[in-house]
C-alpha cells in the first residue's frame, strides 16, 4: 500500500531551491599565447601551435596498424603512437638540415 505524505506525518511543504533556468553565458574573449620569433630580421608574432607534417598515405597505415596493435594488446602508449603518425605529428622529419 502506499503512503502519502500526509498521511505519514511528514507534509511540511517541500523546499524549492532558487536555481537560476536561463543557460549560462560564456566569455567571447579568447586568450591565444603568442610567441615571438626573429625571422629574416624582423619580429613576428605568431600563435603557439604544433608542427606537424603531411602525412602521406603510408603514414596513415601504418599508424592505423600500430593503433590497431595498441588497442589489441592494451597498450595505450602504442595506440597513442599509431594516432600521432596518422595525423602527422609524431615529430618524423623534425631533423632538418640547417643552413
Amino acid at each position: 500500500m502506499a503512503f502519502t505524505r500526509s498521511s505519514t506525518g511528514h507534509s511540511k511543504p517541500r523546499i524549492q531551491l532558487n536555481i537560476s533556468t536561463e543557460p549560462e553565458r560564456r566569455r567571447t574573449a579568447k586568450t591565444t599565447t603568442t610567441t615571438t620569433s626573429r625571422r629574416h630580421g624582423h619580429m613576428t608574432a605568431q600563435p603557439a601551435t604544433h608542427h606537424h607534417r603531411k602525412p602521406h598515405l603510408k603514414d596513415k597505415i601504418q599508424g592505423a596498424a600500430k593503433k590497431l596493435n595498441g588497442t589489441l594488446t592494451r597498450r595505450p602508449g602504442k595506440k597513442a603512437a599509431g594516432t600521432r603518425q596518422m595525423r602527422g605529428t609524431d615529430g618524423k622529419g623534425s631533423r632538418a638540415k640547417r643552413i
